[in-house]
């Protein structure tokens, strides 16, 4: 049977781009070829626009935690995709990212969940791994210049128990469960102070973070952290050695930014 349709001619298929030609890239593209990786979309999105509401005129990052299957139906579908791998395949995802836009602070950053940093008093009497949900920062930090380790935030507050991340960590026991943040204000930092991001940023960063979760699987055999807060319990240095098979790693962050000290929203927090 001849084939036919737009891509009969195998000229008329495009092979999708490549991080870079190099080592590295080849084994972020090892690491990945291995795993299953979900791209989730929230179908319910206004189009055309940068906010977060769907058609009913909800916040849909306010839904996770009872989402209704006729109203939030991309929320209550993605959480009960996320369930099924926990429950049922017993193989709970190593890392649940979603991807924000933050309208004050600046820079790239995480938010993430810290049982420490929790407002409820059961999860501070669990014993904590810091490593676990600061690994990727940190990384992300070495790896990515775009990037501030310093705005990073782990805070879990009660008024944010419906948001993604603080749902699929507490609910369904992902440690590595964050929020990145891409400001809509530039960078104050770092070789890219003072411009505002453009879409190559955001490709670079991208890149950068597949690398990172690369790192993740380096099968770390000791991991050695100190992490030191300012005044304002806010991260003010990290230094963070991994131990691997074949090579050591440090990862040393610088103070965080001063436009940090004055603004205590997160997005995924508020309406951005």
């Amino acid at each position: 049977m001849e084939c036919s349709g737009p891509y009969a001619n195998k000229q008329d298929v495009q092979e999708p781009p490549r991080i870079c030609d190099s080592t590295r890239s080849s084994n972020v593209y090892d690491f990945f070829g291995e795993r299953r990786f979900l791209c989730l979309i929230k179908a319910g999105l206004v189009n055309d626009s940068n906010h977060r509401c769907g058609l009913t005129n909800e916040d849909l990052n306010r839904r996770w935690s009872k989402p209704n299957p006729v109203l939030h139906p991309s929320i209550y579908h993605t959480k009960g995709l996320i369930e099924y791998l926990v429950r049922v395949w017993k193989k709970p995802p190593l890392v649940y990212c979603d991807y924000h836009g933050h309208s004050r602070k600046k820079n790239v950053f995480f938010y993430g969940c810290a049982g420490a940093e929790s407002w409820c008093s059961n999860d501070r009497l669990v014993q904590d791994e810091p490593v676990k949900y600061l690994m990727l920062p940190a990384l992300m930090h070495r790896i990515s210049p775009a990037f501030a380790l310093g705005s990073c935030s782990f805070r879990v507050e009660r008024e944010r128990e419906s948001t993604a991340r603080v749902t699929v960590w507490r609910h369904l026991g992902v440690t590595r469960s964050y929020t990145m943040e891409a400001s809509f204000c530039g960078f104050d930092r770092g070789p890219f102070k003072g411009f505002h991001l453009n879409t190559q940023h955001l490709q670079s960063v991208g890149s950068d973070f597949c690398e990172a979760l690369n790192g993740l699987n380096d099968g770390a055999t000791n991991v050695d952290i100190q992490l030191t807060k300012d005044i304002n319990g806010r991260i003010a240095e990290i230094h963070m050695k991994i131990v691997t098979a074949n090579r050591e790693i440090a990862v040393d962050s610088e103070a965080g930014s001063g436009s940090d000290s004055v603004l205590k929203t997160d997005s995924d927090e508020d309406f951005d």
